[in-house]
């Protein structure tokens, strides 16, 4: 009797598990057709679920075997992190699934500091949003003390052509930036190497921000609203310098001693010779 009973007990089957709940849309990954471009927009991060990032692609493969594919081969497509952590191995995953389907990534846009780091130093291009509440934009010191809580953006990376890294802050390069290769910024540009591509401090208004290099051989400069090329004569033995906004525009000059020689006029939103 008691070997029967052992029998029963071996042959009663596990319970089947509940079948997996149906994703919601603010679970999914969302792919909009915007103009020429696609925006792929990330759910946020639903922290109580384990392994939520294989059913978001599992889910988001299924859908894509029915959604209207009309784009042209090669559209350019914008991913939207939000405060998501991305990793690279995420990043190239969902890159592969967009090839597969005719588009290229074009940029990640993040709000999230790490993301925007691991995604520039793996050679993409990367915009990092503000992740701060602004209750009134239109006011110029709001968007400053914004700005100045920003914490800087810093990449320890050869920035490559046709990549493009932007920042509300400051960026820091611990690298060379090729030709072909812009960095957007909203305070400073500091490149701890060669500037030979574009490089735009002081983006949202900042005429204060300035372009420092160890190596000043850019295609364009630009602070604020203000616009120049490379000179025409170029140095025979190059020293770090800094470009700024004058009275006459923008100009080039050592970075030695920078701070002891030139105060910033607000009033008059350039810097001088004290």
């Amino acid at each position: 009797m008691s070997i029967e009973t052992e029998n029963q007990d071996s042959l009663t089957e596990s319970p089947t598990p509940p079948p997996l709940k149906l994703l919601s849309s603010k679970e999914q990954i969302n792919l909009i057709k915007k103009g020429e471009i696609i925006e792929v927009n990330l759910p946020p991060v639903n922290k109580s679920e384990a392994n939520q990032w294989g059913r978001i692609i599992d889910d988001f493969k299924i859908r894509l075997q029915k959604i209207d594919k009309s784009w042209q081969l090669g559209t350019k497509t914008v991913i939207k992190s939000g405060d998501r952590l991305l990793d690279i191995r995420q990043l190239s995953e969902l890159e592969g699934i967009l090839e597969n389907i005719g588009l290229t990534l074009d940029i990640i846009i993040t709000r999230r500091r790490q993301t925007a780091v691991a995604v520039a130093s793996a050679g993409y291009s990367v915009k990092q949003e503000s992740s701060l509440v602004t209750f009134s934009d239109t006011k110029k010191e709001k968007k400053e003390e914004n700005q100045a809580l920003t914490e800087p953006l810093y990449l320890k990376t050869t920035i490559r052509s046709g990549v493009e890294i932007c920042h509300p802050s400051t960026i820091i390069i611990a690298g060379d930036v090729n030709p072909g290769a812009t960095i957007i910024a909203g305070g400073d540009v500091l490149i701890w190497g060669n500037l030979r591509g574009i490089a735009h401090a002081g983006a949202n208004g900042n005429k204060q921000a300035l372009i420092m290099a160890l190596k000043m051989l850019p295609t364009q400069l630009r602070i604020a609203d203000l616009v120049a090329r490379a000179p025409d004569n170029l140095p025979d033995n190059y020293i770090p310098e800094i470009a700024y906004i004058s009275n006459e525009g923008i100009k080039i000059n050592p970075a030695e001693n920078f701070y002891r020689s030139y105060e910033f006029i607000a009033d008059k939103n350039y810097w001088q010779i004290r």
